[in-house]
């Protein structure tokens, strides 16, 4: 399979976040799809440009970036534009509060960000497998983390060890798997 789920989607209320310079308020809408920490830097670069457009070393109105020393994001941005976060759901996938950014030059999130929507696991299922662990019946076949996976990008995944245990139907006429987060 690849990882193509979507973290941002109009269905999620997770797509919109507005900015404005002046008096007027642009809404930027992102397009459905799976984004990572550059893709998202990437599509607000582009939709809203550098400062002057003229000037090939102008710096972009927008920059946002993980800081890896403190797991938050980071928002750059020029002095003269306000961020809206106050809508929707978008400030969740980043880390930061439903407000207004505008004043301050940089701005650090509020909580760890959870830009996977908290899809951290993927678990394989198999109606042919009953068995017990720790007094819990399950029918997971197999699981694995997303941490190693990039957005995109087709991965194979193939257990080392399988442990079988008695399957549930004396005769097999069928079988039926899934994929659940």
């Amino acid at each position: 399979m690849s990882y193509s789920w979507y973290n941002i989607d109009a269905s999620f209320g997770n797509n919109k976040i507005r900015r404005k310079k002046t008096e007027e308020w642009q809404t930027l809408i992102f397009l459905n799809r799976m984004y990572d920490y550059s893709g998202i830097n990437s599509f607000l670069q582009t939709q809203t440009g550098k400062v002057d457009p003229e000037d090939k070393d102008s710096k972009f109105i927008f920059t946002l970036y993980f800081d890896m020393t403190i797991f938050w994001f980071v928002f750059l941005m020029h002095e003269n534009y306000e961020l809206d976060l106050s809508e929707d759901k978008f400030a969740e996938l980043l880390g930061y509060e439903k407000k207004i950014l505008m004043g301050e030059k940089n701005f650090v999130g509020a909580t760890v960000p959870n830009i996977t929507r908290s899809i951290d696991w993927v678990f394989l299922h198999c109606d042919l497998i009953s068995r017990r662990a720790n007094d819990v019946p399950s029918d997971v076949l197999y699981s694995f983390s997303t941490t190693e996976l990039q957005v995109s990008y087709p991965f194979q995944k193939e257990p080392y060890r399988l442990e079988w245990h008695p399957v549930n139907k004396s005769k097999i006429n069928s079988i039926r798997i899934w994929v659940t987060d």
